[in-house]
């Protein structure tokens, strides 16, 4: 009987096995049709491979890389719907999104990461330019100021007006020094040609948004909150910075408090957020001038980024007001 269920079991997976292979043979010898057909000649395969998995629940689908064969430089890649035969992108976009506006994408995309590397590098150390994630890395020797932020935007600006189909939203613009791994001051730069009034998550232009680990600065705020506001059962933890607009020595700090869980059953470094510490300081003595307390008991956990953000003066605001 044992046997009997073994061998049973065995053929439904080797068949399962075999109907799996059959419907990937299929499904690329129709791609391949498909190139042939639409773009014959001008692309190498590099990966044709099923794409199912538990965010997508689609058997059908199978993610494609294409290089080009009169410049491998220039890979594309997207997943293929092998029923409908088609591209297929999991979001609704009026814009083109075939095989050739995929690749004329990704030429502009070169082509511009070349320029901007072209037009910063005589004022940074370093540079990184990532075109598809919208950011631009810049290493520096000393401390920007507002003065450099205002001459990095009008440069940055300058050039992206002219790829309105290539940058699509806004650029973050990280500074950083050169020994640090992640630079305390991000900048926000929004090109005249960047729409975004139907996102619910806008930027002022020329927002400075702070970063709260990897940079000398932050390191030291955090080390203001331990000393000011940790307690061996009470341990706070660094959350978010915002600072001034137009004055970098102002700053407001966010922290969570936490307390120790009484069901921890022996494990005392379990910790529960109970609620979140807001206060006022310069920089860099960091001297204390104003502190909120907001309890989660009568302030919600659950939105209090937003919540603090609508607390603060105006002159620390980044987000457009309708947000």
């Amino acid at each position: 009987m044992f046997k009997f269920i073994f061998y049973f079991v065995l053929i439904i997976i080797l068949l399962f096995v075999a109907g799996f292979g059959f419907s990937n043979f299929k499904a690329k010898r129709d791609f391949v049709a498909h190139l042939n057909k639409y773009h014959h000649n001008k692309y190498d395969i590099l990966t044709f491979k099923r794409n199912f998995n538990a965010a997508n629940m689609n058997p059908n689908l199978y993610w494609v890389e294409l290089v080009l064969k009169e410049n491998r430089d220039i890979v594309i890649n997207f997943e293929w719907n092998a029923k409908s035969k088609d591209l297929h992108f999991s979001f609704h976009s009026s814009r083109d999104r075939g095989i050739e506006a995929l690749t004329r994408y990704q030429k502009q995309a070169i082509v511009l990461q070349r320029e901007l590397h072209e037009l910063l590098r005589a004022d940074v150390y370093n540079l990184d330019v990532n075109v598809y994630n919208h950011t631009i890395d810049i290493s520096l020797k000393t401390e920007p100021t507002l003065k450099d932020f205002q001459y990095f935007s009008d440069k940055i600006c300058s050039l992206l007006v002219g790829y309105p189909e290539t940058w699509l939203q806004e650029a973050h613009v990280n500074f950083k020094l050169i020994a640090e791994t992640k630079g305390f001051y991000e900048l926000i730069v929004k090109p005249r040609t960047i729409d975004d009034s139907s996102d619910s998550f806008r930027y002022r232009h020329n927002a400075i948004i702070t970063n709260n680990y990897g940079s000398e600065k932050a390191e030291r705020i955090d080390a203001i909150v331990q000393k000011e506001f940790s307690k061996t059962d009470s341990p706070a933890y660094l959350h978010n910075i915002w600072v001034h607009q137009s004055q970098l020595d102002s700053f407001y700090i966010a922290f969570e408090k936490h307390e120790h869980l009484k069901e921890s059953e022996g494990n005392v470094n379990l910790t529960k957020g109970v609620g979140m510490g807001l206060v006022k300081m310069n920089y860099p003595k960091l001297e204390l001038e104003t502190y909120t307390y907001y309890d989660y008991k009568t302030t919600p956990r659950d939105g209090i980024y937003m919540y603090l953000i609508s607390q603060l003066p105006e002159d620390y605001q980044y987000l457009i007001a309708d947000s």
